[in-house]
C-alpha cells in the first residue's frame, strides 16, 4: 500500500491501531483521541542512536559568542552575537549549503555564512547540532521507516517534509490541507515533492453537510456567506475586551459547557497574557497560557539578578533590603527591618551586625566553576528558595530549570573564572532559559492560532482581530533582509520571503476557522496604547462588521460591587463587604464634591482646649499654612517609619550647622574673638557636632564634608555674620510666653546686643525667607516666627529694647529681607487658631501655591488634588 496524503483535515478520524499518531500538540492529539507524540521526539531518538544530541542552550550560546568575538571587529561582541542569532537560525533551518553563501555578493551575507559555518563545525566537534538543524540531520541518517498517521502539521517547513518523507513507512498517512488559494502555495509545493517520492493524494470524502469550520473557510475564500454562529465585537480598550470575553467564557461554563471545550486564541500572547491572567484571577476562572517567558522575568530570575547585583556592589542598603525582603527569601523580620531602616547598613559587615548570617554571600574574586556552582546551590538552600517558591507553579518550573542549568554551567569543573565573569554567565542563563507563564492542569486554554492547528473546540474566542495584530505586521530581519532572502531563494535556497510570511499568516488563520464546532467569536479593542485600531483585513474577507457586545453578565464580586455603588437599593443581603464599599464610595464622592469638608477631611468636631496646649512657632506656622497638616502631625501623631538618611537632608543639614555654631560661639563675644578662630578648631568642632547629632553613614560624606566646613568658615569670616558694633549676648535661648492668649515656647538661635538694642537671629540654611502663614489672598506670605520671637523675648527681657529680629542665610551669608506683620493680623490669626481647636475643625486647606505641601509627609492622607478648588468657596462662605 502506498503512502497517502489526506487533503481534507475535517475527514480525519482516529487512525487505525497499526498506525502511530504523530501530532504537534496535545490539543491536536485530543481531537483524534490518541496519545501525544511530536515529530521532533522521533527525530531526536534517531540522532541519539548515532551519539548526536541537540546542544544545550548555554553551550550553544558560549560557542556562538566566542566565534563572533574572535571573527568580528565590534565594540559590542555580545550584543552583535544576540542580533545575529535569528539570521543564523534561518540559515540553519533552511538547510542551505553554507559554503555556497560564503561566495555570495553581499559582504554581510558572506560574513554571516562564515560565522554560521564555524558555529556548526564547533558543535559537530562536541557531538552536538543546533535545534534548527534537527530534521535535516535526522533525515540524513535514513531512519527506519514506521507506519505513521501524521496530523496537525498543516504548515510544514522543507526540513519537516524531508524528514517525514524519510521516516514514514509504506502505510503512512499525512493529513495535509491543500487548495487553489495563493496562501496554499507552500503546501502545494510540498505535495508535489511528496508525489515525486511516491506519495498518493486522497482528497477525502466530501460531506453534503458542511461543518461550521468548513463554512467559515468557504467564507474566507469568498465562496459563501457568514454563519449566524459568528460574532464580531468591538471594545473601547484592551481591558474591556478581555473582561468581555472572559465574562462570556465564565457564563458558558456556568451554563454547562466544559472548560475543555472552550479555547481563547490570540496572535499576540505577550500583550494579552498578563492581563488575561489578572482578570481571570478576579473572575475565579481557571486559565492556562502556554507561551514561554525568560527566567529573568520570573520571581526566581529577579531574585537571582538581585543577588548578583548585591554581591558585586558590596551590599548597598536598598538592593540588599529588596533581596532579603523578597517573597522568595523572607529573611528580614519586621523588627530587623525597622532596625535596618534606622541604621541603613551599607556593606556586608554592617548587615551582619543586625544579627543576620550572610557569610555564604561573601564571594571570592575568582574560583573554579565547580566551587561557584556549589556556592550558588548553598545560597539557594540557605534561603529556602525552593520551599518558598512552592506556592507558585511557574516558580517551581523556573527553579527546576535553573537547577538543571547549574550542572551545565559547572563544566569544566576545574576551569577558574572571575566573579564578574561568573555573574555574567548566570545572567545569560536567566535570559536563555524559559518557563511557561502559567503552567498547570485544567482550565480554559489560551493559544496562538498556529498552535491550535488540528484541534477542535465547541467554542472559540479570538482576541485582537485588528489590523496590525492579526495578521501581524511583517518585520524585516536587520541582517538577512527580505531583499537578500529573495535573491538567495532564486538560487534554490528556501528562505522565507515577505510573500511567504503573509501567506503563512493567512493559512494559519484559515486553519483556525476549521476549529470551532458550535461558535466563533471575534473581538478587538478600538484603542491600544493611545493608537486607534481598525478591524483586521480578514474581517472584510469574511464579510464581518464589528458591533459592541450585548450587555454582559457580572463576572466577579468586584464588578458586582461596582454596579451596586450606582444602585445601592439592589444590594444583595449576603454580601458583607458591599455595604462597606458603598459607604466608602459615598465618602469619596463627598470628598470630591464642592460640599464643605466633614470628618473625613479633618473637620472632626471634637473640641480641644487651646489653653491646655503649648505651641511652637513651627506648630503655629503649620496650622496657619494648612490646618490638616497640624492635625495630622500634632493631634494624630502620624509619622513615617524611622529611617536613617542616605543623603544630607535640609533638616539634618540645619541641625548640623546649628550645633556646630553653638559650640564654636560658646566662648565668643565679639568679632575680634571670632577672627581668632582657626581652621583646625573649626574642623574639630564640626566633628564634635557630627557626633552630637549622630550624623549617619552618608553617601560620599568624606568628600562632601569638606564643602560644609568651607561653608561654615565662609560665614564665620563674613562681616555680616557678627558686625563690629555687636556682641553675642546669648546662644540657643529658650523661652516660654503668652502670645495673644496662646501658650508658646521656642528657642532663639542667637541674641546680639548692639548700641541701639537687642537683635534676634534665626539661622536658615536656605537662601530665601521660609513660607509663613496664609494672608488674605491665600498665599503663605505672613512671617509669624520672628514676630513671635520678638514678643516672647520682650516678655523675658523686660529691661531691654528689642531692636529687630532677622533671618540669617548661612547659604548666602546675608540677612533675608522680610515684611513685619501688624499686631492686628497676628491677633486675628491667634483667634483663628483657637477656633480651629475649640470646634475641632482642621480642613485640608493649604496655601494656594501649595508651599505647605512641599515637604509635607501627609499627602497620602489628605489627597488634596484638584478637589480643593471646588471646596474653597464654600469654606470661605462658612468662615464669613
Amino acid at each position: 500500500m502506498a503512502r497517502s496524503l489526506l487533503l481534507n483535515p475535517t475527514a480525519a478520524n482516529k487512525p487505525e491501531k497499526t498506525l502511530t499518531a504523530i501530532t504537534p500538540s496535545r490539543q491536536a492529539a485530543r481531537r483524534l483521541g490518541v496519545p501525544h507524540r511530536p515529530l521532533d521526539r522521533i527525530a531526536i531518538s534517531v540522532l541519539s542512536r548515532h551519539q548526536i544530541a541537540i546542544a544545550p542552550p548555554l553551550t550553544g550560546d558560549r560557542i556562538w559568542r566566542k566565534i563572533v568575538a574572535e571573527n568580528l571587529t565590534t565594540n559590542d561582541p555580545e550584543g552583535t552575537a544576540r542580533t545575529l542569532i535569528p539570521s543564523r537560525q534561518m540559515l540553519l533551518r533552511s538547510g542551505v549549503d553554507l559554503q555556497e553563501l560564503i561566495g555570495y555578493d553581499s559582504p554581510r551575507i558572506r560574513e554571516l555564512a562564515e560565522l554560521t559555518r564555524r558555529y556548526e563545525e564547533e558543535l559537530k566537534e562536541r557531538g552536538y547540532i543546533d535545534r534548527a538543524q534537527l530534521f535535516w540531520w535526522a533525515a540524513s541518517y535514513r531512519p527506519k521507516p514506521a507506519d505513521l498517521f501524521i496530523y496537525g502539521y498543516f504548515q510544514p517547513q522543507p526540513d519537516q517534509v524531508k524528514f517525514i518523507d524519510a521516516v514514514a513507512g509504506e502505510n503512512s498517512v499525512w493529513v495535509l490541507p491543500s487548495g487553489d488559494a495563493d496562501f496554499m502555495a507552500k503546501n502545494q509545493q510540498a505535495i508535489a515533492t511528496l508525489q515525486d517520492s511516491g506519495w498518493i493524494v486522497d482528497a477525502g470524502e466530501i460531506s453534503e453537510h458542511l461543518t461550521l469550520g468548513e463554512r467559515l473557510q468557504s467564507c474566507f475564500l469568498e465562496k459563501d456567506k457568514i454563519s449566524h454562529s459568528i460574532q464580531f465585537h468591538v471594545y473601547p480598550n484592551l481591558e474591556a475586551e478581555i473582561r468581555g470575553v472572559l465574562a462570556q467564557v465564565k457564563d458558558l461554563i456556568q451554563r454547562g459547557t466544559s472548560a475543555r471545550e472552550i479555547a481563547i486564541a490570540t496572535r499576540d500572547e505577550r500583550t494579552y497574557g498578563p492581563l488575561l491572567l489578572d482578570i481571570a484571577w478576579e473572575y475565579n476562572l481557571p486559565l492556562r497560557i502556554f507561551y514561554q517567558i525568560p527566567l529573568r522575568d520570573t520571581q526566581i530570575g529577579a531574585w537571582m539578578e538581585l543577588l548578583l547585583e548585591v554581591v558585586q556592589n558590596n551590599f548597598p542598603f536598598e538592593q540588599t533590603a529588596k533581596l532579603l525582603r523578597h517573597p522568595l527569601a523572607r529573611q528580614l523580620t519586621p523588627n530587623l527591618w525597622a532596625k535596618a531602616r534606622q541604621t541603613r547598613p551599607n556593606n556586608l559587615d554592617d548587615w551582619q551586625q543586625l544579627g543576620l548570617d550572610l557569610s555564604v554571600l561573601e564571594f571570592p574574586e575568582s574560583d573554579t566553576r565547580g566551587n561557584w556552582i556549589e556556592r550558588i546551590q548553598m545560597i539557594l538552600k540557605k534561603f529556602e528558595i525552593r520551599k518558598n517558591a512552592g506556592v507558585w507553579s511557574r516558580e517551581i518550573v523556573a527553579y527546576s530549570k535553573l537547577d538543571q542549568s547549574l550542572v551545565e554551567l559547572s563544566r569544566p569543573e576545574g576551569d577558574r573564572i572571575s566573579k564578574p565573569a561568573f555573574c555574567r554567565e548566570i545572567l545569560e542563563i536567566m535570559t536563555l532559559l524559559t518557563a511557561p507563564i502559567q503552567p498547570g492542569r485544567g482550565g480554559v486554554e489560551v493559544h496562538t492560532p498556529f498552535s491550535l492547528q488540528g484541534a477542535s473546540y465547541e467554542q472559540v474566542f479570538l482576541l485582537g482581530f485588528a489590523e496590525g495584530m492579526l495578521p501581524a505586521l511583517i518585520e524585516n530581519d536587520p541582517v538577512l533582509d527580505f531583499y537578500d532572502r529573495q535573491q538567495i531563494s532564486r538560487r534554490g535556497v528556501p528562505l522565507e520571503t515577505a510573500v511567504d510570511v503573509a501567506r503563512s499568516e493567512a493559512l494559519s488563520f484559515y486553519e483556525l476557522l476549521r476549529i470551532p464546532t458550535k461558535s466563533l467569536t471575534f473581538s478587538y479593542p478600538s484603542q491600544q496604547q493611545k493608537a486607534s485600531l481598525i478591524p483586521s483585513s480578514y474581517a472584510t474577507r469574511l464579510g464581518l462588521t464589528a458591533t459592541p457586545p450585548d450587555s454582559l453578565p457580572l463576572a466577579s464580586l468586584e464588578e458586582a460591587r461596582r454596579y451596586y455603588l450606582q444602585q445601592p437599593e439592589r444590594l444583595p443581603s449576603d454580601d458583607a463587604i458591599a455595604p462597606q464599599a458603598i459607604r466608602a464610595w459615598q465618602i469619596e464622592e463627598r470628598r470630591e464634591s464642592s460640599e464643605i469638608p466633614d470628618e473625613y477631611d479633618g473637620v472632626i468636631g471634637i473640641p480641644t482646649d487651646p489653653q491646655k496646649r503649648t505651641f511652637s512657632a513651627s506648630q503655629l506656622t503649620a496650622i496657619g499654612q494648612c490646618p490638616f497638616k497640624w492635625f495630622a502631625n500634632y493631634l494624630l501623631h502620624l509619622k513615617d517609619l524611622p529611617e536613617a538618611e542616605a543623603e544630607l537632608s535640609p533638616s539634618l543639614r540645619g541641625r548640623l550647622y546649628h550645633r556646630c555654631l553653638e559650640l564654636l560661639l560658646k566662648e565668643i563675644k565679639n568679632r575680634a574673638d571670632l577672627m581668632r578662630l582657626g581652621r583646625e578648631e573649626i574642623e574639630a568642632t564640626f566633628g564634635e557636632a557630627e557626633q552630637d547629632i549622630e550624623v549617619p553613614n552618608l553617601t560620599n560624606w568624606e568628600g562632601r564634608r569638606l564643602e560644609h566646613l568651607e561653608m561654615l568658615e565662609l560665614n564665620l569670616r563674613a562681616e555680616s555674620f557678627l558686625p563690629e558694633n555687636a556682641e553675642i549676648l546669648q546662644l540657643e535661648t529658650s523661652f516660654q510666653a503668652d502670645w495673644y492668649g496662646l501658650k508658646v515656647r521656642g528657642v532663639v538661635d542667637r541674641i546680639d546686643r548692639t548700641p541701639e538694642g537687642l537683635v534676634l537671629l534665626d539661622y536658615k540654611t536656605s537662601g530665601s525667607v521660609p513660607p509663613g502663614i496664609k494672608d488674605e489672598s491665600g498665599r503663605a506670605k505672613i512671617d509669624l516666627q520672628l514676630a513671635l520671637y520678638e514678643n516672647a523675648i520682650a516678655q523675658n527681657f523686660e529691661n531691654e529694647k528689642i531692636l529687630e529680629s532677622q533671618f540669617y542665610s548661612l547659604t548666602k551669608q546675608k540677612y533675608l529681607s522680610k515684611s513685619k506683620p501688624d499686631p492686628e493680623t497676628l491677633e486675628a490669626f491667634a483667634e483663628k487658631v483657637k477656633r480651629h481647636l475649640e470646634t475641632g475643625s482642621y480642613p485640608v486647606d493649604p496655601d494656594i501655591e501649595q508651599k505647605a505641601c512641599q515637604y509635607c509627609e501627609f499627602d497620602a492622607v489628605c489627597r488634596k488634588g484638584t478637589r480643593l478648588s471646588r471646596k474653597r468657596s464654600p469654606m470661605e462662605k462658612q468662615e464669613q
